[in-house]
């Protein structure tokens, strides 16, 4: 959560310097903003994060861009972060080779924020394999 926010300010060449905390028993990110109340959940920091750095296109450019990046946003916070299981982690990475066989990306040919947050979600099972 906090670890990977901190990382995507840095990747997206944002000043340091943002509070973060968690929140709960799932340890849910918690950004506290200076104007007004913080903001909670990986996705609504992450894209908070890349408007705040002008790179929207990390979000998509397309409303079907944009929709296919939200969907793995989703994925990754409801399958990836609840996976616990080699056979979660089995699924899931099945679920990425179906879907990228004739992709570049996961949003097609872009670069976007599901990409990046996909790639930290998975990195320490990769690590581990």
């Amino acid at each position: 959560g906090a670890e990977e926010l901190a990382s995507l300010e840095k990747l997206l060449g944002l000043p340091k310097g943002n509070k973060y905390g968690v929140q709960g028993e799932r340890k849910i990110p918690v950004l506290q903003t200076n104007n007004g109340p913080g903001l909670t959940g990986l996705m609504t920091i992450a894209a908070h994060l890349v408007k705040q750095a002008k790179k929207d296109q990390l979000l998509g450019s397309t409303a079907e861009e944009k929709a296919v990046v939200q969907q793995w946003l989703e994925y990754r916070v409801t399958r990836v972060d609840g996976g616990s299981s080699k056979e979660d982690t089995r699924i899931i990475l099945k679920d990425l080779n179906i879907h990228l066989e004739d992709k570049v990306y996961l949003a097609g040919n872009i670069f976007t924020l599901a990409d990046i947050l996909m790639y930290y979600g998975l990195h320490h099972v990769m690590v581990s394999v």
